[in-house]
């Protein structure tokens, strides 16, 4: 039987399987078609299984057994039905479409609500069916591989979700701010402020050199590259770029101050650019206008120069005249400084809630279902995001095994769900052991007021004293 040589653990499990008494029958009698399958089958590294016989009796290879879970490797043998009865109403027509017809099936994205260790779930695929003809050009069984893409389904519905949350937050922001995303530079969100900067309806979709093209040959499209590239932001002041809006007469010109800010995926890596752009075209404009003043002022002062007591008077209405603009532009400077710096703050501010490793953090919606959690607080419960966004923040992980505090933690995100700052120590039974922080629940406000979500924080304090009895400092009513 060297049909059946190698293939590692499976190929063990197959030679030693009692087939004598199986439907099946002894390998050694097997038709020719199922021998060179099997062995096809054993060979592969791509999760790969064969269903034969008129039951459909499943054998598979090492790569295929962790697609049954707790059902391998009670799996081999089995008949295909009773094996997926769980999917069976989902896979069973694809089956018998290629045993009636003969012709392939291929599922891509295809959602199995399969039942794994007692629990229903929502699991995605993507796989084929083959049918493997015998001589007399009956279908003797099929041929299966596939593989499993669940995390990669979930992964992109929670990134969705996240664009659209912070799309909601561009909308609304006064400067003009875009996010692109892959080295061809997309468009995923663009503000009202970036499209009337623009003089476009709409970009998102579109790549930087299809959207713009009159920015092309101005240099930007070799900045983002680079940028993209390596990883380094880019900061330009006052650079001149001319837009051409569909339908407009004649391009515009516009002084801009702007930022390209490289955005980082889970593993680190560059997948997109942050782009805000400030436009200091007026700005710009009065400052040209200024040194030509100064520069008109000086030959005036010339021409005068032979006439000394007007001259006196000249200079002395000069000089009020420069000081007046020179406070004036100081005072635009400063302000226009103190802008940029509260919106580089605010910058900061944002990319260090979700980023940094120093607390415990997260974001709640307004009735306290989990939406964010950093990478901190998910490693001090040994669990990963998805298995604990959209539960209640109480019923989280963080607080299921510390007895009491639950109800402590509703109180709290109902008491800033109300608009109430709360702040207090608590002690937690976490899977790394007992630890002590300094608690905060802070309501975010929109510029109306409203409370538009919860960031709860824990800062671990359990080395700086010992601990004992929970503290109740700031705790909610």
């Amino acid at each position: 039987m060297s049909f059946l040589q190698g293939g590692g653990a499976m190929g063990e499990r197959i030679r030693a399987f009692d087939w004598a008494s199986h439907p099946l029958g002894p390998p050694g009698d097997w038709p020719a078609a199922l021998k060179l399958v099997v062995n096809l089958c054993l060979s592969s590294s791509f999760p790969t299984a064969i269903y034969w016989g008129q039951d459909l009796h499943v054998l598979y290879n090492d790569a295929w057994s962790v697609i049954p879970a707790d059902r391998h490797p009670a799996a081999l043998g089995q008949p295909a039905r009773e094996l997926w009865s769980d999917i069976w109403h989902v896979v069973g027509p694809h089956f018998e479409r290629v045993l009636a017809t003969g012709e392939g099936v291929a599922q891509y994205e295809e959602m199995l609500p399969m039942v794994r260790h007692g629990v229903a779930r929502e699991t995605w695929w993507n796989y084929s069916l083959t049918a493997v003809h015998l001589p007399d050009h009956t279908i003797g069984g099929l041929f299966n591989q596939g593989n499993e893409i669940t995390e990669t389904v979930l992964a992109r519905r929670l990134r969705q979700k996240e664009v659209e949350r912070w799309r909601d937050l561009f909308r609304q922001a006064p400067a003009a701010v875009a996010l692109l995303r892959g080295p061809d530079h997309v468009f995923e969100v663009a503000n009202e402020a970036y499209l009337r900067l623009v003089g476009r309806p709409d970009v998102v979709g579109q790549a930087v050199r299809q959207a713009l093209p009159e920015v092309v040959e101005q240099g930007f499209i070799e900045l983002l590259d680079r940028v993209y590239r390596t990883g380094e932001p880019y900061v330009g002041a006052s650079i001149k770029v001319t837009l051409q809006a569909p339908g407009a007469p004649k391009p515009q010109e516009h002084i801009l101050d702007f930022v390209y800010q490289p955005v980082r995926d889970l593993e680190g890596a560059v997948d997109g650019i942050f782009v805000l752009v400030t436009d200091v075209t007026a700005r710009s404009h009065a400052e040209a206008a200024l040194r030509i003043s100064n520069w008109q002022l000086g030959e005036e002062r010339a021409r005068l120069a032979s006439i000394v007591e007007a001259e006196q008077r000249a200079q002395q209405a000069l000089r009020r005249f420069n000081d007046t603009l020179e406070k004036h532009v100081a005072s635009r400077t400063a302000q226009l400084t103190r802008t940029l710096e509260t919106q580089g703050v605010m910058a900061d501010r944002l990319r260090a809630t979700f980023e940094t490793s120093l607390i415990y953090q997260a974001f709640l919606d307004p009735q306290g279902k989990l939406l964010e959690a950093n990478l901190a607080s998910l490693q001090g419960i040994q669990a990963r995001l998805n298995d604990v966004v959209g539960l209640p923040f109480w019923e989280t992980p963080w607080f299921a095994s510390t007895d009491g505090l639950q109800e402590r933690v509703r109180a709290g995100v109902e008491a800033a769900a109300s608009g109430r700052s709360v702040v207090q120590e608590i002690e937690l039974d976490l899977p790394i052991g007992r630890r002590r922080f300094d608690f905060s629940l802070r309501p975010v406000l929109n510029a109306k007021g409203a409370v538009v979500g919860i960031v709860p924080q824990a800062v671990d304090i359990t080395e700086r004293r010992p601990t004992g009895p929970p503290s109740r400092t700031g705790e909610a009513p």
